[in-house]
């Protein structure tokens, strides 16, 4: 019962302090508009995911992971997965708050997706990401980014 009351309770917060994409100024829409343009290659698993939007700097660690990663160790593995038979086959976006100061954005936003893998079994997963995209000039690049799995009984 704890646990419900303790779900309840988070989700009512990240629904009063969380941004809509209505509620954004024009520099943190640009930032949104990126996030959910690479979610759209990424989906469309057609190679632009990461090696087009990740900046050649970047490091990704997520607790999959059990050290911090470079771009070419998440364009390596991000090809493994696209052979794969795993694939995403629905996901949603919900911005929780977005902060910009001058070419620097830092994101914290859930994702919640149905994957299936090889065997045609599908699991239901809801993450929380906070990435920091950096403007290179031309468009927002991931600099950092790390994620957690929201478990349904914290």
């Amino acid at each position: 019962m704890l646990n419900k009351l303790k779900t309840g309770l988070f989700v009512a917060l990240c629904l009063l302090a969380g941004a809509s994409y209505a509620d954004l100024n024009e520099a943190q829409q640009s930032v949104w508009d990126v996030i959910e343009e690479s979610w759209a290659d990424e989906f469309a698993q057609n190679g632009k995911w990461p090696a087009d939007w990740v900046h050649d700097e970047a490091v990704n660690w997520s607790e999959s992971w059990p050290s911090p990663r470079r771009k070419a160790s998440m364009v390596k593995w991000s090809r493994f997965y696209y052979e794969s038979d795993a694939r995403i086959l629905i996901y949603e976006l919900f911005p929780v708050a977005i902060v910009v100061v001058g070419d620097t954005a830092v994101v914290n936003y859930n994702v919640v997706t149905i994957e299936e893998d090889a065997k045609k079994e599908r699991t239901r997963e809801s993450r929380g990401l906070v990435e920091t995209l950096v403007w290179d000039g031309k468009t927002w690049k991931y600099l950092g980014l790390t994620g957690f799995t929201r478990d349904s009984d914290d």
